[in-house]
C-alpha cells in the first residue's frame, strides 16, 4: 500500500523533475529511486506519528489506533506477537469504539511486541537509502545537497 500511495507519488514527482532537467537515464533512475525511498520513509515516519506522535508538536492527534488503521507497527505486532499477546491484540482491535484505556493498552502492546522499534528502524533505513540515492545522482551544488540532507533528516526523524 505504501508503494502504491506515498512512494509512487513522490517518486513520480521527483522523476518528472529529473526528466525535465536531463536526458541522462542513470541520473533519472537515481532520482526516481531517491523519491521512492523518501516516500516510503515519509510514510513509515507518519505511521509512527499516527500512534506515538505528540499533538503539540505534530499539530494532529495520534488517532491511528482508535481508527484501527493497519499501519506497519500494527502489522508487525500481529506477526510477531506471542499467542497470548496476539489474542489480546485481536480482542482490542475488534472493538469499534475503544475506550482511552483500551487504546493505551493497544499502544503499549504494539510497543512491547516491537512494532515501534521495527518501524523506526525501517524508516531510518529508507531515509538513509534516499540520501544515498540523492548523493549518487550527482547533485553538483554541495550547499544544496547539505540543505536537502538536513530537510530529509529533519522531516524523517524516526
Amino acid at each position: 500500500m505504501i508503494g502504491r500511495k506515498t512512494a509512487a507519488l513522490i517518486a513520480a514527482s521527483v522523476e518528472s523533475g529529473a526528466i525535465l532537467a536531463t536526458d541522462d537515464e542513470n541520473v533519472i533512475a537515481r532520482y526516481r529511486a531517491f523519491g521512492w525511498a523518501l516516500g516510503i520513509a515519509f510514510q513509515l515516519n507518519d505511521d509512527l506519528l499516527g500512534i506515538w506522535g505528540e499533538e503539540a508538536i505534530t499539530g494532529k492527534e495520534p488517532t491511528d489506533v482508535a481508527r484501527r488503521k493497519m499501519t506497519l507497527p500494527v502489522i508487525y505486532a500481529f506477526e510477531h506477537a506471542s499467542a497470548g499477546q496476539r489474542t489480546r491484540l485481536q480482542t482490542l482491535w475488534r472493538n469499534d469504539s475503544p475506550t482511552d484505556a483500551q487504546i493505551a493498552e493497544t499502544v503499549s502492546l504494539l510497543e512491547e511486541i516491537g512494532g515501534r522499534d521495527y518501524t523506526r528502524e525501517q524508516a531510518r533505513s529508507y531515509r538513509d537509502e534516499a540520501i544515498a540515492e540523492l548523493e549518487a545522482a550527482g547533485v553538483g551544488d554541495a550547499a544544496a545537497l547539505d540543505a536537502l540532507r538536513g530537510i530529509i533528516v529533519g522531516v524523517i526523524k524516526a
